[in-house]
């Protein structure tokens, strides 16, 4: 019997494994669409910070397509010339001269009303964000 608990114990902890690591929810408006984002807490050391007005940002915006590009080859797929839909540069929530890009890319060619948001931090590391969906009252 004491087996079966440590056993449930163990697996209650390992399915929350992503819950005990620090991370930075992003949660954004993008035209029609809301998104959220989660951003682990390492990816912000070393950052390069940017102080708008002052200085250019320190990953060019074609620098952030190419990253998502470089993540679509690596799965395989190909991000077409006419695929970028939006980008958007935002600050990070409470985290002061911490950007971000937000780049919406049109859906693959199955099924172009899905489209991809991606969060590119000035880094260069790319994470794909969650599109909410909108509830129904």
């Amino acid at each position: 019997m004491k087996f079966r608990w440590l056993l449930v114990l163990l697996t209650l902890l390992a399915a929350n494994a992503q819950a005990l690591q620090p991370s930075i929810e992003i949660i954004e408006q993008l035209d029609d669409l809301k998104l959220v984002a989660f951003v682990d807490e390492k990816n912000l050391e070393n950052y390069p910070l940017w102080i708008n007005l002052e200085e250019n940002p320190p990953l060019q915006i074609n620098r952030a397509i190419r990253a998502i590009q470089d993540l679509y080859n690596k799965n395989g797929n190909k991000l077409n010339s006419s695929g970028i839909k939006e980008i958007e540069l935002k600050e990070i929530p409470h985290h002061k001269n911490y950007w971000h890009y937000i780049i919406r890319v049109e859906g693959n060619s199955e099924n172009r009303s899905i489209d991809q948001v991606y969060v590119i931090l000035m880094n260069g590391k790319v994470i794909p964000a969650l599109i909410e969906t909108e509830s129904y009252k």
